[in-house]
């Protein structure tokens, strides 16, 4: 059990850190492209029935309050302030993944 709670110490930081470099890697896409793409995902995330919505939603959670954002027609104001709060909520993705490496570390010395 201990080696499960090791593995999951380190690798839970570092899919999260992955999950957000696919969404700000998406983000820039969309944004200095000005394509159809945060359109067309939203599209298909909004028309999944309820189950796999919610899955979605859970899993993708960070890129789908973007696409949210993108399509709500906020007000500038809002739409950074999400912006914002995803780039906060970025920062605390790496940062776990930096303390999660650091504590291997000293635990392997």
């Amino acid at each position: 059990m201990a080696r499960l709670g090791r593995f999951l110490d380190v690798s839970l930081p570092v899919l999260t850190a992955v999950v957000f470099v696919i969404l700000w890697i998406y983000v820039a896409l969309a944004v200095l492209t000005d394509s159809s793409l945060p359109a067309d995902s939203w599209d298909w995330l909004s028309g999944l029935e309820l189950v796999p919505a919610v899955i979605a939603w859970l899993a993708l959670l960070p890129l789908a309050v973007f696409l949210w954002a993108w399509q709500a027609e906020l007000s500038p104001v809002i739409f950074g302030l999400v912006m914002a709060l995803l780039v906060g909520w970025s920062f605390l993705a790496w940062s776990s993944l930096v303390r999660a490496v650091a504590r291997r570390r000293r635990r392997s010395h």
